[in-house]
């Protein structure tokens, strides 16, 4: 199976962490200021970029709080190569300040997200830990 993996300590509790991915107003503090629909299980979150003409449509698969989370993308308005493919969040605790994420985007080479997860997941981390990430379309 081809895709993207990465293990990243985050210095935060795992229900805060969980709370960033698992709700429609976490994502636009790390990922992108433009999210809507709904976050809940079987719903689909729509994820635009400021300034480009772009969206991306994940179906949220399955929610466990605060340990895990899965989305498969349903539609990429750029390209074909992310529909179908699947992103799963697993949190383990590691103390009540502190946790460990391991992110799976699989059924896409992962030559084509590292550099983009490796940038939003920095992010999600730093919001987690700090309150202030750098989403995609903020000003930080």
């Amino acid at each position: 199976m081809t895709g993207y993996a990465r293990r990243l300590a985050i210095g935060a509790a795992r229900e805060r962490v969980f709370d960033l991915i698992a709700t429609l107003d976490g994502p636009r503090r790390w990922w992108t200021t433009m999210v809507s629909g709904s976050a809940d299980p079987g719903g689909e979150l729509c994820f635009g970029f400021a300034g480009l003409d772009e969206e991306i449509v994940m179906r949220v698969d399955a929610a466990q709080p605060p340990s895990a989370l899965q989305w498969s993308c349903v539609r990429h308005t750029r390209g074909d190569e992310w529909t179908g493919t699947t992103l799963r969040f697993e949190l383990a605790e590691r103390g009540p300040r502190a946790c460990a994420l391991d992110f799976r985007h699989t059924g896409l080479p992962a030559e084509l997200v590292a550099d983009g997860w490796e940038h939003f997941l920095g992010s999600l981390a730093a919001c987690a830990e700090r309150g202030r990430g750098r989403p995609f379309g903020s000003s930080a």
